[in-house]
């Protein structure tokens, strides 16, 4: 029982053995590579976004804030339909993570589009108030097209390193399901006059 005592005296008083009980314990901790969100539905993104758009990437660039702590990624987006909203026909998307010289920030839940890749974005205006906009729920806010050989074209925002929370504080993965453009539009359309 001694010894046990002088143990924790120790540690109170060597605040070097302390930094590397933390250290190790950190060592040993699993890395956390997904990004948890509480699902929400079509028709709450609609009422939260300022402007959803049906657009296609033109070009994308990355570079470092201000204070050089954080990466971001700029994409422009030629507009090709408003669903609500109005904007001019060019709209630059602004997300956390990229690569600029070398080094790269990456960010769960958030996906990158590539030249001439088409989606339907629900969006809302920066917090920097720099004229970008932001996508509303992460990937949940980002509906990708994918147009079949039947002519058809569907939709969907799943990514499956997202894992959702449900109300009652759980964890389940993305069960995001394809759906038409045309469905998608029609939800917005009720939900955001």
């Amino acid at each position: 029982m001694r010894r046990s005592a002088m143990r924790r005296g120790a540690m109170r008083k060597n605040p070097l053995a302390k930094y590397l009980l933390l250290l190790a314990a950190l060592a040993c901790a699993p890395l956390v590579v997904a990004t948890s969100m509480v699902p929400v539905s079509v028709e709450t993104m609609a009422s939260h976004a300022e402007l959803i758009m049906q657009g296609q990437a033109t070009r994308s660039w990355s570079q470092w804030n201000v204070q050089h702590t954080l990466i971001y990624t700029f994409t422009e987006f030629s507009v090709a339909q408003m669903l609500k909203g109005s904007a001019s026909g060019k709209v630059v998307v602004k997300q956390l993570g990229g690569s600029v010289n070398g080094v790269t920030q990456h960010v769960s839940g958030v996906r990158s589009w590539q030249p001439g890749e088409e989606a339907v974005l629900f969006l809302r205006a920066s917090e920097a108030k720099d004229g970008t906009h932001v996508v509303v729920g992460l990937v949940q806010g980002d509906f990708r097209l994918q147009r079949l050989s039947s002519g058809e074209v569907r939709v969907s925002n799943g990514a499956p390193e997202v894992q959702f929370l449900t109300p009652e504080g759980a964890e389940s993965i993305s069960q995001s399901k394809p759906m038409t453009l045309d469905d998608l539009k029609t939800r917005i359309r009720k939900a955001a006059p």
